[in-house]
């Protein structure tokens, strides 16, 4: 196995397209919290009831693209060149190759997105202030206060989730366009859903589908209400996480099941 994943390192290494998409999450998940933290305004008093944390880690949702483009073309670039039949050869054990590329994608995602939350959170409280985001309607928030480290831990393994979970459909799907736009699907769809049906259903696609991770990022009731009106996730924090592993389990766990049904 060492030497499989000594393998997999060197070909994420030098593969263009996964380095500029995990550098272009980076960049997203900083800039685009900075952009819209610098663009929120309140004027409240007492009792603001906005989530500073998660308004400070707005830049996952256009992180989210990127990782799920870093997480496809990991294995997308081998079937389409043709190499992967190569690698198989190399590595007789597929599940092996499979998991190498999963164990690699989460090792060098997972520091990055930690170290790049970590960078949103600090670069937007500043700017919040700025916007009148100020005690006693809202008392300054830092890496330290509670659920503040678990939204920020939380942020980067659920960017690590989405990567592992394109892997899986891209797996499946064999090809980069296809396993992308099913990736972002996936993650994106269910937000258009929530203010078009019933609140019981709104509230099962929230449950269920990779949406229920951002949960990890709620630190107040406020998280989703501006798309269906109501407050708060209908899930717990760990447990929406945990959905969205599962979603990833799952799609790399029938990405393997195709791999070994079919050729390379």
């Amino acid at each position: 196995m060492t030497a499989t994943l000594r393998s997999e390192w060197l070909k994420l290494r030098t593969q263009r397209g996964t380095i500029v998409a995990l550098a272009t999450m980076c960049v997203l998940m900083v800039g685009m919290t900075a952009f819209f933290a610098s663009e929120s305004e309140t004027n409240a008093v007492l009792g603001g009831d906005d989530d500073l944390v998660q308004m400070a880690l707005t830049g996952i949702v256009f992180a989210e693209i990127a990782v799920v483009v870093a997480g496809a073309s990991l294995i997308t670039g081998e079937f389409g060149t043709g190499m992967i039949r190569t690698t198989f050869t190399a590595t007789q054990s597929r599940l092996r190759v499979l998991a190498a590329k999963a164990a690699m994608l989460f090792l060098v995602t997972f520091p990055l997105g930690l170290i790049t939350s970590v960078g949103s959170f600090l670069v937007a409280q500043p700017l919040l202030r700025d916007g009148g985001y100020v005690a006693p309607a809202y008392p300054p928030v830092s890496l330290t206060d509670p659920g503040v480290p678990r939204a920020v831990v939380g942020t980067a393994l659920l960017l690590t989730a989405y990567a592992l979970l394109a892997l899986g459909i891209a797996t499946i799907v064999r090809h980069s366009g296809a396993a992308i736009a099913i990736g972002v699907g996936l993650i994106f769809v269910p937000f258009l859903f929530l203010g078009v049906f019933p609140e019981r259903i709104a509230r099962r696609i929230e449950q269920v589908t990779p949406l229920a991770g951002m949960a990890i990022q709620s630190t107040t009731d406020r998280m989703l209400a501006p798309f269906d009106g109501r407050a708060g996730m209908p899930i717990g924090p760990w447990e929406g996480l945990g959905v969205a592993f599962a979603w990833a389990l799952g799609a790399l766990a029938l990405g393997y099941a195709l791999l070994r049904a079919r050729d390379a």
